[in-house]
C-alpha cells in the first residue's frame, strides 16, 4: 500500500463545488452516468450523500469512477479549498498544516509521530515522515477506546518496506528498530460508533 498523497489523490476526483457539467465539458469524454457503486474504507462502509460518476473516455474500453472529493476527503479528515481564479484545488489536513520532512534525525526522547482524534471525530486520516539513525528505536504507544471500526497505521522504512498495525479498542506499546533514513507513516480509519484514539511514537 502506498502512502496517501492527498493532493494527487484529489486531482482525479470531482468536487461538489465544481459540478458535473463543468468537469464533463472537457473534450474526449464519451459519456458520464451516475453510479450505484458503494465505497468502504478498510472494510467499513463509507456512505456518501452524492453518487459516484462513471466516465467513459473516447477510445478507451473501460469506464473510470469519479467520487465527490469534497465529501469524501471531509470524511477522511481533510478540508478542500478551491481557488476559482487560480484554478487550484487545495487539500488541507484537518486542524494542521502540511507536514515537512525533517532535515536531521530526531534525537532521543523526541516525538516522531503524534496522531490523535478530536472530540466527536469518527475518522482519522494523517500522514507524515521523520528522519532516523541506525540503532535508534521507535516506541509506539497507543491509547484507544474507539468502537465500530478500526484504524490502520502503516509504517514505511527508508527502502519502502511496509509494516502494518491494525488498532481497535485497547492500549498497547510496540518497539520498532530503526535504520538510517527517512521513515514515512500513514494512519487512517473509521470508528462509526465513536470513541477516541491517540498514537504517539517516540525516538529512543
Amino acid at each position: 500500500m502506498k502512502i496517501l498523497d492527498a493532493k494527487s489523490f484529489a486531482a482525479g476526483l470531482v468536487t461538489g463545488t465544481l459540478g458535473i457539467t463543468t468537469v464533463f465539458a472537457a473534450t474526449g469524454i464519451q459519456s458520464a452516468v451516475l453510479s450505484g457503486t458503494a465505497m468502504t474504507l478498510n472494510g467499513t462502509p463509507l456512505p456518501l450523500d452524492r453518487s459516484l460518476v462513471s466516465v467513459t473516455m473516447e477510445q478507451e474500453p473501460e469506464a473510470v469512477l469519479y467520487a465527490p472529493a469534497e465529501e469524501l476527503l471531509a470524511k477522511l479528515g481533510y478540508t478542500l479549498r478551491y481557488d476559482k481564479e487560480g484554478h487550484t484545488l487545495e487539500v488541507l489536513s484537518d486542524g494542521s498544516l502540511p507536514r515537512e520532512t525533517a532535515a536531521a534525525a530526531l534525537p532521543e526522547g523526541n516525538v516522531a509521530i503524534n496522531v490523535a482524534s478530536h472530540a466527536g471525530q469518527k475518522n482519522l486520516a494523517e500522514s507524515g515522515s521523520f528522519q532516523a539513525e541506525d540503532h535508534q528505536t521507535l516506541v509506539l504507544k497507543v491509547t484507544s477506546d474507539i468502537r465500530g471500526g478500526s484504524v490502520d497505521l502503516f509504517l514505511f522504512d527508508p527502502s519502502g518496506k511496509e509494516q502494518r498495525m491494525t488498532i481497535e479498542s485497547g492500549d498497547m506499546t510496540r518497539e520498532i528498530p530503526l535504520e538510517k533514513g527517512t521513515w514515512q507513516y500513514n494512519c487512517s480509519g473509521l470508528f462509526k460508533d465513536g470513541g477516541s484514539i491517540r498514537i504517539t511514537g517516540t525516538i529512543r
